[in-house]
């Protein structure tokens, strides 16, 4: 009986194996594909796709971080000033 039940259980993992192989190669079939695409894509368009150098790349980089210090910036104002009290209610002369 056990001999039995171990060799259903290898053919069932025999199976699964097969069909993740087969849908594996599906899948890499349709990225080979989808590479190809793209490929006649750039080359029909003829894009130039120019590398970043390293003072485009600083500029950027720095560009997005003066925008993100910017934002967080006002949202502290905005903060600050939501928890900030009025002078009339702190009973100072306005």
């Amino acid at each position: 009986m056990e001999g039995d039940s171990l060799k259903l259980n290898f053919e069932i993992a025999l199976e699964k194996i097969d069909t993740l192989t087969k849908h594996n190669n599906e899948l890499l079939d349709e990225i080979d594909q989808l590479e190809n695409r793209i490929d006649v894509l750039i080359l029909g368009n003829s894009l130039d796709i120019e590398p970043d150098t390293a003072t485009t790349r600083y500029n950027n980089i720095s560009r997005e971080a003066e925008k993100a210090m910017k934002r967080f910036t006002a949202k502290l104002r905005k903060e600050i000033n939501k928890n900030a009290k009025s002078k009339q209610s702190q009973r100072q002369p306005v």
